[in-house]
């Protein structure tokens, strides 16, 4: 079974990132059959010409789709690529992540094994560096030697997106990888970060990022993989590299950004859970859990206002605000709270 892929994209102000994201991509040694960009620039129309001069001689064998942002909102541009997406498989990058040169060859490889639409999501792993053929020809060389020590590696355990992401139900044992892909070098894989997910592109027409979360869209990827568990089964390629170019330039503090993620979650769960008090009490134990392990990592960082502890102890007195108190329209409610606090960094 021959399956296609379209590359997505969102973009605001970052046509260096972009352009070198595009050619990754078109370099791959099964190239997409179709890209879409959704651009929030205020110039989008330069950056589109920019990136249909760059790359002229791609675009004869290539679909390029290049659309201004409906919204300026990452939850709502990643949604509007989707809805223009029309290739079986969708790989949803940011607009900073370089592959692999056979990084889509080997998501499509499960895809196309998976004959029976068992896995709803593959993801590949990120790498320390971009390509590199002397030094990293493969994601499993980039990767070698990076094994950390015992208390690293349980610290950095508990900092995984499944141990942040609070679920609203309990989880389903989806039992072993389907006989189809066990060939093949994958695993089951967590949570899926935003920056290197890929879909069956029917389960995400159903499932879609909340446009509940607006601004600093901390936990949308969380929620988007997690929703999409219903539908199948998440799994990592380990010889997919993703490079991240790590181009995030925001501004903002520390307890803000945590501060909203604790805000975000409690969000998700006011629309999502069907057991509140469920909900108050897991989230609880994990905003607490998060406090008592941040006390040890900002005082090793010297943070010593110890933003991340405070941000989390907020999160605790926000959940009877967020899941208990009355609130007639809890979505324009939270809404206009985003574009209160930190909305205005998304219009300069």
């Amino acid at each position: 079974m021959t399956l296609s892929w379209t590359l997505t994209i969102c973009t605001y102000n970052r046509p260096h990132f972009l352009v070198e994201t595009l050619r990754h991509a078109l370099n791959q040694t099964r190239p997409p059959v179709e890209v879409v960009v959704v651009d929030a620039s205020d110039n989008w129309e330069e950056h589109r010409d920019r990136m249909q001069s760059e790359f002229a001689s791609d675009w004869d064998n290539v679909s390029l789709v290049y659309a201004p942002a409906e919204v300026r909102s990452l939850t709502f541009q990643r949604n509007q690529a989707l809805g223009l997406a029309t290739s079986d498989i969708v790989f949803s990058l940011d607009d900073d992540i370089y592959l692999y040169p056979d990084a889509a060859e080997n998501v499509m490889d499960v895809y196309e094994a998976d004959t029976d639409c068992e896995i709803a999501m593959v993801t590949g792993l990120f790498t320390p560096g971009p390509y590199d053929p002397d030094a990293a020809p493969t994601a499993a060389v980039a990767l070698a030697g990076q094994e950390t020590s015992g208390m690293r590696a349980w610290v950095e355990e508990q900092l995984t997106l499944d141990s942040h992401f609070v679920p609203y139900s309990d989880p389903v044992d989806m039992g072993p990888l389907p006989a189809s892909v066990q060939h093949l070098n994958v695993a089951p894989s967590g949570l899926v970060n935003g920056g290197r997910t890929t879909f069956r592109r029917k389960f995400a027409q159903d499932s879609g990022w909340t446009e509940l979360l607006r601004y600093y869209a901390t936990h949308e990827d969380s929620d988007f993989s997690y929703r999409m568990s219903r539908y199948g089964r998440l799994v990592v390629a380990p010889d997919a590299g993703f490079f991240h170019a790590d181009g995030n330039e925001s501004t903002a503090s520390r307890f803000l950004i945590n501060k909203i993620r604790v805000r975000n979650l409690l969000a998700l769960h006011a629309v999502h859970s069907s057991n509140r008090v469920r909900s108050a009490l897991r989230c609880c134990a994990s905003f607490a859990k998060f406090a008592s392990l941040y006390l040890a990592i900002d005082a090793a960082q010297k943070r010593l206002s110890f933003p991340t502890v405070r941000a989390y102890l907020y999160g605790i007195s926000q959940i009877p605000v967020f899941l208990f108190m009355p609130i007639r329209d809890f979505r324009k409610w939270y809404t206009n709270m985003q574009e209160r606090m930190y909305g205005d960094r998304y219009k300069s």
